[in-house]
């Protein structure tokens, strides 16, 4: 008697398709552009299946969102678990930080204002909330990556915040000089900078 195979998709397979679909177009053509259309046919699947998944647009633009956040907290989050310390520990936090702006450059820019395309007041809230987490994830890191458990830092939330600057600034460097070099070698530069400053002498 022949068995019949039963093949088990992954449920979240096609929402992460779709975000992944919204987070191109957003890229290519800001959120003004965007019909639910056009995400259906990015994504691949019929403009119905959109609503399996998401109640509004709204709900969309912050999930793709969150998404992106979200996966940038879990890698913080386990580098804190690696072992790693030290100038070692800060160049590996800046690799993840580096690789997921390289990935994502123009729709990481949209953290900066604090708004998001297509979201309302309440769906913003609730992604700074999850931003201002990731940085103090990132404020851990720098104390664990620091010889005396981050008393020598007098503002470590400060820190994390240069720390962070930086990486955008390695992002801005290569839009500017137009390379296509993995953002992630700049990371010994940035931590060289974050813990030597510039040397320009005043």
């Amino acid at each position: 008697m022949a068995t019949v195979k039963t093949v088990v998709r992954d449920p979240d397979s096609k929402k992460r398709l779709i975000l992944a679909a919204v987070r191109r177009l957003l890229v290519k053509r800001g959120f003004q552009d965007i019909v639910l259309d056009d995400i259906a046919s990015e994504a691949g699947v019929a403009k119905g299946t959109l609503f399996l998944y998401f109640k509004s647009k709204d709900e969309l633009f912050t999930a793709a969102f969150a998404d992106l956040v979200d996966g940038i907290g879990l890698e913080l989050e386990a580098l804190a678990k690696t072992g790693l310390t030290g100038k070692d520990l800060l160049v590996a936090t800046a690799k993840v930080v580096l690789t997921h702006f390289d990935h994502s450059r123009d729709f990481m820019a949209q953290f900066s204002t604090g708004r998001f395309p297509g979201c309302g007041d309440k769906s913003c809230g609730k992604l700074m909330d999850k931003f201002r987490a990731n940085h103090g994830r990132l404020k851990a890191l720098l104390v664990l990556a620091s010889k005396d458990g981050g008393r020598s830092m007098p503002d470590a939330g400060f820190a994390a915040g240069a720390f962070f600057g930086l990486c955008r600034v390695a992002t801005m460097r290569k839009i500017m000089e137009g390379h296509d070099k993995p953002l992630e070698k700049e990371a010994e530069k940035v931590v060289g900078f974050f813990l030597e400053g510039s040397g320009v002498s005043l």
